[in-house]
């Protein structure tokens, strides 16, 4: 379905809004170390209420806007860290990914799906570059929502066969990784992977096998370039969520 481009440019603002509202703060409260509980709506430095209920007046704006705790000043002092994702990225990768999804032309479930995963793997992205991890809840909050968004088309529409190809995707997929984890590959990729290979099922058989194939070639693009920016080795932990994220995401665009 095409859009015009005052209509891309409305989306790509509502969406860059929800990033910064939105996807900005969730991505502040899940990049925390492995060990400590997640999300953590607490500023590091200390430890006052930064997000939800509780939180002191202003503290949101500031974690949005200056990325900086509003009762300590962090992030205001020399040296100090900022608190968050920097500044646009999560709003450019949110604009810039629905403009693209739209872009494709899927509508139905199909582009409900790709939004639900855009909204989701932004914040997963950035977590699992910023601390190599893939939280649970966020892993399962996009399963949940695929499954049920597939599962009321399927009903909705009688036709169970888009159905089937995605949970076979998903399952083989999931089950890929799976035995990759067992010799050492993160489980945390496990985790993630079915939600985007179910929506590349949901559009053919093929599409998974694209989809791991893109993803694996921004794997390598990743690691030749920390290997000549950053001097990595065999032994330097690599994120492969982004990867998987964006290329089963591009590929599902390009079969729209």
């Amino acid at each position: 379905m095409p859009h015009s481009p005052a209509a891309l440019a409305v989306a790509a603002l509502l969406a860059a809004a929800v990033g910064a509202l939105v996807l900005r703060p969730a991505a502040f409260a899940f990049t925390r170390p492995e060990g400590e509980p997640v999300p953590d709506p607490h500023c590091p430095a200390c430890s006052s209420r930064l997000l939800g209920r509780g939180a002191a007046a202003g503290a949101y704006r500031a974690l949005v806007l200056g990325r900086r705790c509003s009762a300590c000043r962090a992030g205001d002092r020399a040296g100090a860290a900022r608190r968050g994702p920097l500044p646009l990225v999560p709003e450019v990768l949110a604009a810039a990914g629905t403009a693209a999804i739209l872009v494709g032309g899927a509508d139905g479930v199909v582009l409900a799906a790709q939004l639900w995963l855009l909204a989701v793997g932004v914040v997963l992205l950035l977590t699992d570059f910023a601390v190599h991890r893939l939280p649970n809840r966020l892993t399962g909050l996009a399963a949940g929502g695929v499954g049920v968004m597939f599962s009321v088309a399927a009903v909705a529409a009688g036709d169970w066969s888009a159905l089937v190809r995605a949970a076979v995707a998903a399952v083989a997929v999931g089950g890929w990784f799976f035995v990759l984890a067992l010799f050492g590959q993160g489980l945390g990729d496990a985790k993630l992977a079915p939600s985007y290979a179910a929506l590349l099922g949901w559009q053919s058989w093929i599409g998974p096998f694209y989809g791991l194939l893109l993803a694996c070639a921004l794997g390598v693009a990743q690691w030749a370039v920390m290997k000549v920016a950053f001097g990595a080795t065999r032994k330097t932990e690599l994120a492969l969520g982004p990867s998987l994220i964006v290329g089963m995401l591009a590929v599902s665009v390009l079969l729209a």
